[in-house]
C-alpha cells in the first residue's frame, strides 16, 4: 500500500483495521487489550471503527500490548551522518577545514639550505 498517496484519515482507517486484525489473530477481546494497554474500552472502539483519533501515547500502549512494538525500531533507528557532515569529514569542498597558514615567526633562520648565514656579506 502506498502510503504517501492516501489521505491522513485513510491511513488512520489503515492502521485501525491492522491493529483490530492483530488483536483477533491473537484472540484477544477488546476488553482485554484495553486492559492490558492502560486505555478505555470506548477508545478502543472508536479506534477500531476508524473514528476516533487516538494519541501516540496510546498507540503506543497498544504496541506493546500486542507485542509489536519493534515494528517501530525502523522508525526509530539513529539516522547515520548527513550530507554535509560526510563532506566536512572528507575535507570536501567548501565545507573542508580551513588550511591553516604558516606564519613567519619573529626571528629568521640563521642558515639557510646553502649554508649561507646572516652576517656573511661584509
Amino acid at each position: 500500500m502506498s502510503f504517501h498517496l492516501l489521505s491522513d484519515q485513510k491511513i488512520l482507517e489503515a492502521l485501525a483495521h491492522r491493529f483490530r486484525a492483530l488483536r483477533l489473530e491473537r484472540n484477544i477481546t477488546q476488553s482485554q487489550l484495553a486492559a492490558d494497554a492502560g486505555i478505555g474500552v470506548a477508545t478502543l472502539r472508536r479506534f477500531e471503527r476508524g473514528e476516533g483519533n487516538l494519541s501516540l501515547l496510546n498507540m503506543i500502549a497498544l504496541m506493546k500490548a500486542l507485542d509489536c512494538i519493534a515494528q517501530l525500531e525502523h522508525f526509530l533507528e539513529q539516522p547515520g551522518d548527513s550530507p554535509m557532515q560526510t563532506l566536512r569529514s572528507q575535507g570536501s569542498g567548501y565545507l573542508a577545514e580551513p588550511q591553516q597558514r604558516q606564519r613567519a615567526s619573529g626571528e629568521r633562520s640563521r642558515t639557510d639550505e646553502t649554508g649561507w648565514e646572516w652576517g656573511d656579506d661584509a
